[in-house]
């Protein structure tokens, strides 16, 4: 939407006896309120991209099974003293603090409590995700730039305190 469109939209807003106007369309969201004492005020937001996963193919023997998901090995489930950190946001995640520098764990490291375990970029803010317990790194789930969803386990820590 361009702004002159966005111009006639105001218009025709204020002329109308609406108070709040919002428009979501693939260009972004356009939120509009009015009151009697203040000037009409616009926002453009930029469009949030959103993971779209794709329906997984039933066949009638599948119906009724459960499947797990790929990011669960079988020899984690049968490992006991792992600790798994898992993602608490959405986002891409980074294993170093910047290209040029080493990546903040690697297997078999031993780590303290709040020690940083990887970054997770969520709309441009970078949010470090640290340990929450001490032990040895057993194993990392996730590579450099990777598409994180919420929940994802992101590293395993063995002999957890």
């Amino acid at each position: 939407m361009d702004f002159g469109q966005i111009k006639e939209l105001i218009e025709k807003i204020d002329a109308s006896s609406l108070k709040v106007f919002e428009l979501t369309n693939e260009s972004g969201t356009i939120k509009m309120s009015k009151n009697d004492t203040a000037p009409v005020s616009t926002e453009v937001a930029q469009p949030t991209p959103v993971a779209v996963a794709k329906p997984a193919s039933v066949t009638p023997t599948q119906e009724n099974t459960v499947t797990k998901p790929e990011t669960v090995s079988e020899e984690t489930e049968d490992l006991e003293g792992i600790h798994e950190v898992t993602a608490p946001i959405v986002g891409t995640s980074y294993l170093a603090s910047s290209p040029d520098k080493p990546p903040f764990v690697k297997v078999g490291d031993v780590i303290e409590k709040g020690q940083p375990l990887v970054i997770i970029e969520a709309m441009k803010v970078m949010n470090e995700i640290k340990s929450d317990v001490s032990g040895t790194v057993h194993k990392l789930l996730v590579e450099d730039g990777q598409p994180i969803e919420f929940g994802q386990p992101l590293v395993q820590i063995s002999d957890a305190n």
